[in-house]
């Protein structure tokens, strides 16, 4: 591209090939003159030899010859044309010379010439050619009236009955007027092929740049004909709808579009037919492998410079990620107000199951209980302990504080993990631990304590899936300049699709006695780290995936800004 800049010498004809045309142009014309020459003399039975004319005709073609050899030698067309232009002058002179003089039928061969030079010189050679003819027609009739030359065959010619002066002034006024009106034209032509050109440059490069702007849309673009056919289609419009240019064109919406986005495709039939733009408003498709998939929609008529229907133009964009989004909040706002009021509960249950396990404890030292009495009284109490433990647990869930982020290193962090993990021979009996650091790790602002708390419970868990077999693998790397990726692998049964939905739902768990909030608190500290934790079942076992930013919380609230300066600018 060239930033629409239009090339200020485009519609300028090209002087080689113009004077190569002219060349073979004049090589037929002076074959056609001489041949007429010829036969006129054969018809007239004039008694005038018409040798010279062949001549003259050889004459011509060596100075067209020349002429070409100049121009392939790399000398300047407008030269060797101006050369031509004087040489068919002279040509053009003994043409008439041979035909009888000022009274033959061939003076007006001189036009040919001016018109010739007009067309190759515009409008100075157009003059300078008429000029020159007009002196050659003046010089033939002074040297004829003072017997200075006598042309074959003027005394077989019909005298002309109007005096020489007026006849000369005729026939230069005839060649000035070529010349003046072939120049004229000359000149408009060039104009009009310049400024023709200029408007297919423009033409040209708006189509360039439309396409690029269309190519480069996120949204999907697609350009349906008055007959529903599909004219065309961006990159965004083949990604959204799956689906590839080259199957589509020229095919109706309906066979096109019919198994893909049957919803889009009712559209564009409704908007042809009521010849109404329909706003932006929502609509169904599906991918290729069956999945919903909302799309975003506005459509328009579509008419050209003379108001005349050519059909519609539909814009729309993939509403996956904003469905999701939406969702997410949705469940986080959700999540939020059942924390807060569960916050609220958990505190005031907490005061009186206090009191009820402290009175359960003195009761059970203080009775001699045996048997099932027995056994009861210590399940209240394990059930208590437990109880409260949940408690405890939700309200540091529900009341997180925000973490104090430091450089830490990320390295020495995960290794005392390990260590803990390995020392508790309950939870990692007959599991192998493996960890791979990349070199060199850069620290990392982060809450050590939470961040500790985090792979704990991410250690734990892998253990307790694999059951006391298998292997866990941990691993930390680079995931770009700016972030370090912190990857816990096991080889377990891998998560179930319950699981799949629902991994960070506070209180929910697979486990017997487990609380389902390990793996809720560890998304929301890491969430509050501005970093990411994603899951996924592998060829066997799990992945827990942890993505953290590495530098401080200043710096990304500098880049934060930067970025929101960047794009309102």
């Amino acid at each position: 591209m060239n930033g629409g800049v239009v090339n200020p010498n485009a519609g300028a004809k090209d002087p080689r090939r113009a004077l190569d045309r002219f060349l073979l142009l004049r090589t037929i014309v002076a074959c056609l003159v001489v041949g007429a020459g010829v036969t006129i003399v054969a018809l007239t039975e004039n008694t005038f030899d018409a040798k010279p004319l062949y001549l003259l005709l050889a004459v011509s073609a060596v100075v067209g010859t020349i002429a070409l050899t100049l121009t392939r030698a790399g000398m300047s067309p407008r030269r060797v044309s101006w050369g031509v232009v004087v040489a068919d002058i002279g040509f053009a002179a003994g043409i008439v010379y041979y035909s009888g003089g000022v009274s033959g039928q061939f003076t007006t061969v001189f036009c040919l010439t001016i018109a010739a030079a007009a067309f190759l010189l515009e409008m100075p050679g157009g003059l300078v050619s008429g000029v020159l003819s007009s002196l050659c027609f003046i010089a033939f009739q002074l040297l004829e009236a003072w017997a200075v030359i006598s042309p074959p065959g003027k005394s077989e010619l019909p005298q002309p009955h109007v005096g020489g002066l007026i006849d000369a002034y005729m026939h230069a006024s005839m060649f000035l007027l070529v010349g003046t009106v072939g120049g004229y034209l000359a000149d408009r032509i060039k104009l009009k092929g310049r400024a023709l050109q200029h408007a297919e440059s423009a033409l040209e490069q708006l189509r360039i740049d439309t396409n690029y702007i269309l190519e480069n849309m996120s949204s999907g673009v697609l350009v349906v004909d008055i007959d529903g056919r599909v004219l065309t289609m961006n990159a965004a419009a083949e990604e959204i709808l799956e689906l590839r240019k080259d199957d589509v064109l020229t095919h109706h919406v309906d066979i096109a579009l019919g198994l893909r986005a049957p919803d889009l495709a009712l559209e564009l039939v409704q908007s042809l037919a009521s010849e109404r733009p329909r706003r932006r408003h929502e609509i169904s498709g599906h991918s290729r492998a069956g999945v919903y998939r909302p799309m975003g929609i506005s459509i328009s008529p579509l008419t050209d410079g003379a108001q005349r229907r050519r059909g519609v133009i539909a814009v729309f964009q993939d509403l996956t990620e904003v469905h999701e989004m939406r969702e997410r909040v949705r469940k986080a706002d959700r999540l939020a107000a059942v924390g807060e009021l569960s916050a609220g509960i958990a505190h005031e249950l907490r005061n009186p199951l206090a009191s009820i396990s402290g009175s359960i404890e003195m009761l059970y030292h203080e009775l001699a209980l045996d048997g099932e009495n027995k056994r009861l009284m210590e399940l209240i109490m394990r059930e208590s302990d437990r109880l409260d433990r949940i408690i405890s647990d939700f309200l540091e869930f529900a009341r997180l504080r925000t973490p104090r982020r430091i450089p830490s290193k990320l390295a020495r962090c995960l290794e005392d993990v390990v260590t803990l993990v390995k020392q508790n021979t309950e939870k990692s009996e007959g599991v192998t631990i493996r960890t791979v650091f990349e070199p060199s790790l850069s620290d990392v602002w982060m809450d050590d304590e939470q961040m500790r708390q985090v792979f704990m419970t991410l250690a734990v868990n892998a253990c307790e899936a694999m059951e006391n077999k298998g292997t866990l693998e941990i691993t930390a790397e680079r995931a770009g300049e700016q972030k370090l990726r912190v990857s816990f692998k096991d080889s377990g049964p891998g998560i179930d699709p319950e699981g799949l939905e629902r991994m960070f739902e506070p209180f929910f768990t697979t486990k017997d006695g487990g609380t389902g909030l390990g793996l809720a608190m560890a998304n929301k500290i890491v969430t509050a780290h501005g970093g990411s934790i994603e899951f996924r079942n592998a060829e066997r076992g799990a992945v827990f995936t942890i993505v953290l930013p590495v530098g401080s919380p200043a710096r990304e609230k500098t880049e934060a800004a930067e970025s929101v300066l960047a794009a309102s600018d």
